[in-house]
Formats: structure tokens, sequence, C-alpha cells
């Protein structure tokens, strides 16, 4: 049997890994665009600062493909499908490609908002970042250009990382997000606050609640004027709003699509022996962008397109865990109940301003929902083990070093996880709010 991986991203990659580890005999060819082996997208913005160079992101060289006996065409764009006769065709070549089962693994592209200007400025000053050519691309035209000034549209988990390694290639960088606040998806108020102001002590401008009306410039950019009014000079802006499947090829193939690729819970597509994986894909109306999903997925994927449908897709809780501006970020699942129907609701939070450090544990009916660590990951192997498992609120006090600090005088406590501040925060001459004992007079339980 033979099966065809369009995409050699994190999906299509550990899709082909998954198949070999479950089949040695089967036939897989992997067929893409990119002009790269596999490679980690997470530190291309590095790329750019020359702290990381092209080679170094390649994660799986030519060995890994001879050892797993997959066949990869670099190079090599699928222009069409066609599913009854099961045969693909690639640009420039004449000869079809046939295949027994096929997994599209076709990616996402960088989402450009109807911002005037934006597209017809794209390579002369406007640039997305979602390939190493576009760090190529980036990088010379900063040179070229000799930019002083760069603006970053989309205060997202790319976009900060991406201004920070801007601001280390010596361009005063700005960030512009829509929302009022920086990842909306990831944070809440308060962790969000903090992250705007460390992000802003490394001399990186934050504005919040921007919309960008108009990309400005004749020929070359030259800044962005805001639905407000507001003008902002730049020599280089790069758009980070988020992500778009893609879906061209299945939808001029026949196969159905809505915001992404449609799959089933086996993740096999509208069309018999056509399976779809990754960023592309939609399932029960919901499109996920990030790598747990891809590799969750990629699992699935490989045992259907066997015949092995053991294991349906149940949709993937949401997780990052990442380096952003230097400091550790994991966010996962419900980590803002305020947002959610329904009460129940209980949170441990600890929130060290001083050392840019914030936890914060979400719970109901005793299962652990969701989860924030932003500045400490030492919890994070606990969260992920323990997600919609049963904890008790003294296990979780431990992990997060929260305590009950009593009065000796009066017996009152001074419980760290209902209170904003903690105990070894408060000015010397604070006191006991029943008894006014000095803060001496407390003992930690």
């Amino acid at each position: 049997m033979k099966v065809v991986i369009v995409g050699n991203n994190v999906a299509g990659t550990f899709s082909g890994q998954n198949l070999r580890y479950l089949n040695e005999d089967v036939e897989i060819e992997i067929f893409t665009q990119e002009r790269y082996p596999y490679y980690t997208r997470v530190k291309l913005p590095e790329v750019i600062s020359g702290k990381v160079q092209t080679n170094d992101l390649i994660v799986f060289k030519d060995d890994w493909y001879k050892d797993k006996k997959i066949k990869l065409n670099l190079n090599k764009r699928v222009i069409k499908i066609e599913p009854h006769q099961k045969k693909l065709f690639i640009e420039g070549e004449n000869k079809p490609v046939t295949y027994d089962k096929l997994i599209l693994a076709l990616g996402s592209v960088p989402n450009i908002p109807p911002i005037k200007n934006a597209r017809e400025m794209v390579g002369k000053g406007v640039f997305t970042l979602r390939t190493i050519e576009d760090t190529v691309d980036i990088k010379n035209y900063i040179e070229k250009s000799k930019a002083k000034k760069a603006l970053i549209i989309g205060g997202g988990l790319l976009g900060l990382e991406l201004a920070n390694q801007i601001k280390d290639s010596n361009l005063d960088t700005t960030v512009v997000e829509f929302f009022p606040k920086l990842l909306p998806r990831q944070l809440d108020d308060e962790c969000s606050a903090m992250l705007k102001e460390e992000i802003e002590t490394k001399g990186i401008k934050v504005i919040l609640k921007a919309a960008t009306e108009e990309i400005l410039g004749n020929g070359y950019v030259t800044g962005i004027k805001l639905k407000d009014g507001q003008i902002f000079e730049a020599d280089i802006i790069l758009i980070q709003a988020g992500i778009r499947a893609t879906i061209d090829l299945a939808q001029n193939s026949g196969i159905e699509t809505n915001r992404g690729i449609v799959v089933d819970e086996f993740l096999e597509t509208s069309e018999k022996d056509i399976f779809a994986v990754g960023d592309c894909i939609e399932y029960k109306n919901q499109t996920w962008g990030i790598i747990p999903a891809c590799m969750e997925q990629s699992k699935i994927v490989a045992a259907s397109a066997l015949g092995l449908r053991k294991i349906e897709y149940k949709g993937t809780t949401p997780k990052n865990t990442l380096k952003i501006v230097g400091l550790e970020l994991t966010s996962i699942g419900i980590f803002d109940p305020s947002q959610e129907v329904g009460g129940g609701w209980d949170i441990l939070k600890k929130a060290d301003k001083k050392d840019c450090c914030y936890q914060k544990l979400v719970l109901k009916d005793n299962k652990l929902k969701g989860a924030i660590l932003f500045g400490d990951n030492n919890a994070m192997s606990f969260v992920y083990k323990k997600m919609e498992q049963d904890v008790t609120k003294k296990e979780l006090m431990e992990i997060l070093e929260l305590y009950i600090y009593k009065c000796s005088n009066c017996g009152a406590e001074y419980d760290e996880t209902k209170m904003e501040v903690l105990f070894k925060d408060l000015p010397d001459e604070w006191k006991c709010p029943s008894c006014k004992h000095s803060k001496e007079g407390f003992n930690k339980n």
C-alpha cells in the first residue's frame, strides 16, 4: 500500500513517522513545496536577529528520512487531486502521482486583515512570517533599506517573539494590537498586564485597542494610520494577525471545506481514502492552530489511513508552552472562568509582580480545568498530568508554594490563596487586621 502525504510541516512529518511506527512495509511519500526538510517554526524570529542560523532550524536531516524509509520530495507543489482516479498532479510535471491513501497536511497561511494597501505593499516593506524564506526576505529588506523603525501588527505569541527579535536587531520596535490586552486567548487581564509591563521594560512600545486602517507609503511603506486617526511611522511592517487554514487544493478538488477541510472523527474527508490533519482541518465547526493538536491528530490519521480505526478524534484542549520575550509561559484549558457559563469555579493564584511571575490554577468540582504559568514553569508537569483529574486544594497549594499564616495572638488567618499580596511581600509595619499584632507574630501553617 502507498500512502502519500502533502505537506512536511509538523502534522505531515509526524503522520509519516506514525505510519512507519505502525507498519514497517507501507510505502510513504511526502510532497512539499518547501525547499527544506521538516523544520521548527518556533525559532524563525531568531533567524532575523542572527541568533540562529537557517540550518539550526532543521529538525530532521536526510538520514532521518532514509532511516524511516520515507521518500521526501522538496520543491514539489501539488496543484490538483483527482480523488476517483487516486492521482495527484505536480506543478510543471506531466506524469501524475498515484496513491492508495492520501493525507493532506496543508497547514495554514498568515492572515492579512482587510487593511487598506496591506496586500499591495507586501514585499515593499510589508511582510508576514511563516517560512524560512520569509525570514530571509525580512532580513534582507532591513539591511537594504537601512530600516530604523519597525511596527508589528498583532500582539499574539509569534508577534511578541518577533518584536523581541526585531528589537534585538537594533530597530525601534512598536507592537499594535487590536484587542484591549495582549494574548487574549492565553492570558487573563492581570497576567496580560504583567506581560505588557515586562515587554515595555525591554524597550518595545505596545499600543492596545489599535485598529489599523491603512498602510502608508508611496512605493515603500512609511507607516500606518489607525482608525482613530493616529499615525505611526515605520520603515518595515510585520503583520502577525493569526492564521488561515490552507484549503484551496482541497476545495478545487471537490473535497468539502468550510473554514478548514471538513473531517470526521477518524480525520477522513468527504472523499473516501483522503484524510486531512493539522492546521488545515475543521472538525465539529472548530479549527486548531497549535502544535499539540497536530501531534495528537497525526497519531489518529496514521491509524485511520492504515485501516486501524480504533481511535476517534475528540478535539484537543488548547495548550501552549513556549518561551516569550525570554520568559516561560504555559497556558492550558479554561484559564479565565469569568468568561464561562455557570458557577462553582475555584481559583488558586500566585502573583509576584516584582519577579514577573504569575501562576493560576482553575478548578471545578475538584477537577483541574486550566492553568496559566508565567515566568515559572515548575508546576507544568503536574498540570499536564492532572488536567481533568481529581485534585485537592492542599495539593495545589503545595505545588504553588502558597501558605496560610496564623496570628499567634488571636488565631486570625492570612490565606495567600485568597489574597492579592503574598505574605512575604506585605510591608514590615503591616499588622493583624483583627488584633493589630505585628507581622512577626504570624506563623506559617
